[in-house]
């Protein structure tokens, strides 16, 4: 049964989602390669073990107990690993149970591993060693000069100083790739980028940027900015990574019968550092029980793409779209993707202007405080799309303090955001079948 005769049940099965589940948002202003099957088994401890619970309302217990299952049953996900296998096959078992048609999709990926990486500093007052994390695609070198700021990192922030000489740039505004490339034309030697927020932070560079990057702590960075600002710092920045070629695998599932108006998505590997339970547990999870949901209603023409090897450059996304066929890619309304939602408040609802406004309508018709952002294509899975054509909109809270951290564990997640994000999400489907 088509998901469009579906619009007075499920407008009534959301409002019972809001009531139960939601909260303490009212302060939020509005404003490809062939797929192959993998044969491992899957973890236990199912939300859906005992068979498919045809309850037609979104439950937000059932969602926070899939990103338990991810979280702490299976844990860290990076890329390639064995423990993002087990997610993956999860995920399949889960959507297959609800009647899809569910696979895996495979594709090649390049991962680095450290082999060494140190950032030592000396002046007049004496020599001390910070915790550096090489970029992934950093060059492998040891460079010596002197430390340099150049602000954030854009063209106009270099001065001759940075010729000959490691710059120290702070993250934001622009990607690291830009501020890299913009590093090396003005002659720097190595770069080394400080978080904008606390604690220390991961990332990937497009392409071989011929010099060696490293990361280091918001606190790292300014207590090196204080410094210079009553001495001449000399860097040394020491790194050696290899490069290593692996596999990662996308879910992607179609219902049995209907096309693929609509792709519902998010990633499922985490970053080693934690059992990645926001990001992307919750979006994760949120997916699944959406899944369940749609074809408790019925189904419609909506199909689910949950994606591998995000967390080293939308690897995953990137893969599906190239596979889909030119028919499939213009048949497409719309992809929703659902990452690191479940902490904060409101919903900074971004991605496609066309796609953000509607949203903002479905969000105030079901009283979900809201704020707009046309931003594109944004650093998550639904850029690809966004490139190719498709709409898009990502669902993130923007907000995580745990971002890539050990603590981004399930006992940071608010329950609710779990129920808002189900409704809002269904509540945009629904909308989008409607036309």
């Amino acid at each position: 049964m088509p998901i469009r005769l579906l619009a007075l049940p499920l407008i009534a099965c959301l409002a019972l989602v809001i009531a139960c589940t939601s909260g303490g948002d009212s302060d939020a202003t509005r404003s490809p390669a062939p797929s192959t099957t993998a044969t491992t088994t899957s973890p236990t401890g199912s939300p859906e073990a005992a068979g498919f619970d045809r309850d037609p309302a979104f439950s937000a217990d059932r969602a926070f107990a899939h990103a338990e299952t991810l979280a702490i049953s299976i844990g860290s996900r990076p890329a390639g690993s064995p423990e993002e296998l087990a997610a993956a096959d999860y995920i399949r078992t889960e959507l297959t149970a609800f009647g899809y048609a569910a696979e895996l999709q495979s594709f090649p990926i390049e991962t680095f591993e450290t082999v060494r990486s140190d950032l030592s500093v000396s002046s007049a007052g004496g020599a001390k060693q910070i915790t550096a994390v090489p970029l992934g695609g950093s060059s492998s070198a040891t460079e010596t000069g002197q430390l340099v700021a150049v602000g954030l990192g854009h063209p106009g922030d270099f001065t001759a100083a940075a010729d000959g000489n490691i710059v120290l740039i702070e993250r934001g505004e622009i990607t690291f790739s830009s501020k890299v490339a913009n590093a090396a034309a003005a002659g720097a030697v190595a770069a080394v980028i400080y978080n904008d927020e606390g604690g220390p932070f991961s990332g990937r560079l497009d392409g071989t940027p011929g010099i060696p990057v490293v990361s280091i702590t918001r606190e790292d960075g300014e207590s090196l900015l204080d410094l210079m600002a009553n001495e001449t710092l000399t860097a040394t920045v020491d790194v050696e990574i290899n490069a290593v070629s692996g596999a990662s695998q996308n879910v992607v599932a179609r219902p049995a019968e209907g096309a693929c108006r609509i792709v519902v998505g998010g990633h499922y590997d985490s970053v080693p550092a934690g059992p990645g339970a926001n990001d992307n547990g919750s979006g994760t999870a949120v997916v699944i029980e959406l899944a369940r949901t749609l074809a408790a209603n019925g189904g419609g023409d909506v199909c689910f793409a949950l994606f591998g090897a995000e967390e080293i450059g939308l690897v995953g996304s990137f893969a599906y779209v190239a596979a889909l066929s030119p028919d499939e890619l213009s048949g497409l309304d719309a992809m929703l993707n659902f990452d690191m939602l479940a902490v904060g408040t409101g919903w900074p609802l971004s991605g496609s202007t066309a796609l953000v406004d509607l949203a903002g309508e479905v969000a105030e018709g079901l009283a979900i405080p809201y704020r707009l952002s046309s931003s594109e294509p944004g650093g998550s899975d639904h850029a690809p799309f966004i490139r190719a054509g498709v709409p898009s909109i990502i669902f993130n809270c923007f907000c995580d303090p745990n971002f890539h951290t050990a603590a981004d564990s399930l006992d940071s997640l608010q329950r609710d955001r779990f129920g808002e994000a189900g409704t809002l999400g269904l509540g945009l489907i629904d909308a989008l079948l409607a036309n």
